[in-house]
């Protein structure tokens, strides 16, 4: 009886109880806790700083959200052999834990498959020390481009792949932004949730100044974008069109038209999921200006994958066909080159994140945050 009244005295008082309350936003899936890996360290300090701020907008008080991996003590360590190991400094038991990583990290010497092998193995460490549940975020989803077999090609689905990755990893879900094909959402379902952000919310934000304008068109640079300008045209109340191209080897790409509510148009609106050697809206935005006489061009791009060699395109197509202005988005670290040029603007989505982690946290809707039709 002594020895467990001492047991008791020691380790379950009220105070501990007190303790753990104060220090842990509790949920119904565990306690919050963030966790960035080596290329996610930014972002995930990011979110946080801004998950804390709506905390006190809210009137929620001081938190402070435990973040595991910084600069100063990352979570995963390189061994001379170049093997990998993550450990975690602290305790995770019975946490909702949120790991962070930028697969497409120019900034830094490793690949996308390096990135990736890095987050399944937070994501396999955490659970092996009884995190609760899992939600990995990867602004860009990896292989999203590689939902299918190309036409005539021997190709695997590489984007299921990665889905079964995180799976077998112990991930949960999977928290992303403006995913290539929305057939990804196939790969995770029902065994695991894909949340996935539209981007239609900040290319509405961009140009609601631009509402209802009779000369504004907006313009997809191609036929697998059409069906997300249709309905962001509707969301604009603008008239929309379509580029028709053909991709040749190379990712070389010859633009056959432009189909649509272009003509007398003064100024078009090209949004796009992503860019990497920026061949597609390059040629829009010409074909637009020199054939259809469109005087201002605007470009909204949620994931710029652009290659460095390819920014004196844009800077050719800002002198001389009329690209006024580039709107991009953290979800892959920007270049330098890239943010020194004065017509473009990177928008954080640190924000956006930090919403839709509150509302799975507490397993609320996350399209009540977001437009819907």
């Amino acid at each position: 009886m002594s020895s467990n009244g001492r047991f008791q005295e020691r380790f379950i008082t009220p105070s501990v109880f007190e303790k753990v309350e104060e220090r842990y936003l509790a949920g119904p899936n565990g306690w919050l806790l963030f966790a960035a890996c080596n290329s996610g360290m930014e972002l995930g300090a990011q979110v946080r700083h801004e998950y804390e701020g709506m905390l006190r907008l809210h009137g929620v008080g001081e938190y402070e959200i435990p973040l595991l991996g910084t600069s100063e003590e990352p979570i995963t360590r390189v061994f001379d052999d170049t093997e990998t190991c993550p450990r975690l400094p602290e305790h995770v038991a019975g946490s909702n834990a949120y790991v962070f990583q930028s697969t497409h990290d120019r900034r830094s010497e490793n690949t996308v498959n390096e990135n990736i092998q890095q987050l399944l193995q937070v994501v396999r460490t955490l659970r092996a020390h009884r995190a609760m549940t899992v939600t990995v975020v990867t602004p860009y989803a990896p292989y999203s481009r590689q939902d299918k077999p190309s036409f005539m090609r021997r190709e695997a689905v590489l984007a299921r792949l990665f889905a079964d990755q995180l799976e077998v990893a112990g991930s949960n879900a999977l928290l992303t932004y403006h995913p290539h094909e929305r057939s990804l959402y196939g790969f995770y379902e029902p065994k695991m949730t894909f949340v996935a952000l539209s981007g239609m919310d900040l290319f509405i934000d961009l140009f609601d100044g631009f509402r209802g304008w009779k000369d504004v068109v907006c313009v997809a640079t191609d036929a697998g974008s059409a069906g997300f300008n249709v309905v962001y045209g509707g969301a604009m109340q603008i008239p929309y069109a379509i580029a028709n191209k053909f991709r040749r080897e190379k990712d070389e790409t010859d633009l056959l038209g432009i189909i649509g509510d272009v003509q007398g148009k003064k100024i078009a609106i090209i949004t796009d999921d992503e860019m990497s050697t920026g061949g597609s809206v390059r040629h829009t935005v010409e074909s637009l200006n020199t054939q259809y006489e469109v005087e201002k061009i605007y470009v909204a791009v949620s994931h710029m994958k652009m290659q460095p060699a390819a920014v004196a395109g844009l800077v050719e197509a800002h002198e001389k066909y009329g690209l006024a202005e580039v709107h991009v988005t953290d979800t892959v670290p920007q270049t330098q080159e890239l943010m020194d040029l004065p017509f473009v603007t990177v928008h954080s989505l640190a924000r956006r994140f930090a919403a839709t982690i509150n509302r799975l946290h507490y397993n609320r809707s996350v399209s009540d945050l977001f437009f819907r039709l």
